[in-house]
């Protein structure tokens, strides 16, 4: 099911002539042992490098195996990286913020972040980020004063594993 509404939103996002066809951006996502998407997300949710070790070792694997099969430099390696590595951390952390109640579409319509969306460059997540993703649950009847910490986290990785994402689309283009 992941895999295919992977599919889906991959061949929605525009890609100019040159860029990657959406089958090759999904390929390490595509031979991902289950379960690394939830590995990864907990990757982005702690500074603990040891614990994610193992996924992130998992994750290059795939990620060298599938460059080497599209024959792909050293930039653009690392770029397929950090799209893999945000890509499947957001389909991670989807599941864990509709647990919290938060739905993931209101953070990328707040910040205009997503498939045919502006998608600014980030290398940080910002108070301002945060105070559009207040504002637009306050606008959805939530309040987020009622976010827990845990909440306004997954708020956290989401951005920096879609910013993560997408600055890496924009190196493979």
């Amino acid at each position: 099911m992941r895999r295919a509404a992977l599919l889906l939103a991959l061949a929605a996002i525009p890609f100019s002539a040159q860029a990657r066809p959406p089958q090759a951006l999904a390929c390490a996502v595509i031979a991902a042992p289950e379960g690394l998407d939830a590995q990864l997300a907990d990757s982005m949710l702690t500074l603990d490098e040891a614990r994610s070790k193992p996924a992130m070792d998992t994750l290059h694997a795939l990620v060298d195996r599938c460059a080497a099969d599209q024959f792909l430099n050293d930039k653009q390696r690392d770029a397929y990286f950090g799209y893999v590595h945000g890509r499947m951390a957001r389909d991670g952390l989807d599941a864990k913020l509709k647990a919290e109640g938060l739905p993931s579409e209101l953070i990328d319509k707040a910040l205009d972040i997503g498939p045919g969306n502006a998608n600014n460059p980030a290398t940080q997540v910002t108070q301002g980020d945060l105070r559009r993703v207040s504002t637009a649950l306050a606008e959805a009847g939530q309040d987020p004063a009622k976010v827990t910490p845990v909440g306004w986290g997954l708020i956290t990785a989401w951005i920096a594993a879609t910013a993560q994402m997408f600055d890496a689309l924009r190196v493979l283009d």
